[in-house]
């Protein structure tokens, strides 16, 4: 028995590379977008009607990820006062707070500060006493509200 050994002729051997090259290129993609598909989503952001601002809804893993809390704002003998935790600012130097406005759901309020003192801020307006604000997650509520993390 004779064996002949078939050399591949170089063109056929670059098409044989390019059609190999493509193939794994488009199998890499599509597991790139599968798993992209199978990215979990924490919150979601709907628009409130009349106001400037969004409605953000965390699932519960999203809420336990950013170890999500709130506390009560508290009236006193003194003036409304909430958690310094619970006070964020944005890029024009206006104070918020994230009221706790259902469960996991959570909505930005304007807050004028009178004074802080410590780890508490006095207010002279913002939501009432009894509302629930965040106190541990609330720059993550607002990175979501804001869309800051994008698309990925």
């Amino acid at each position: 028995m004779s064996s002949a050994r078939i050399r591949p002729r170089a063109q056929d051997l670059g098409l044989l590379t390019a059609a190999l090259c493509a193939s794994l290129l488009v199998g890499g993609c599509q597991e790139v977008e599968e798993s992209a598909a199978a990215v979990h989503q924490p919150a979601t952001v709907e628009e409130v009607a009349g106001l400037d601002v969004k409605r953000v809804t965390f699932d519960q893993v999203g809420a336990d990820r950013v170890s999500l809390r709130t506390a009560k704002v508290r009236r006193t003998d003194r003036g409304t006062v909430l958690p310094y935790a619970a006070l964020i600012y944005d890029a024009q130097g206006v104070a918020w707070v994230y009221t706790n406005t259902a469960p996991l759901t959570f909505q930005r309020a304007e807050v004028v500060v009178d004074r802080v003192v410590d780890d508490h801020v006095w207010i002279t307006d913002g939501p009432p006493p009894g509302t629930r604000v965040v106190t541990v997650g609330a720059t993550e509520v607002y990175g979501a509200e804001l869309d800051i993390a994008g698309d990925h």
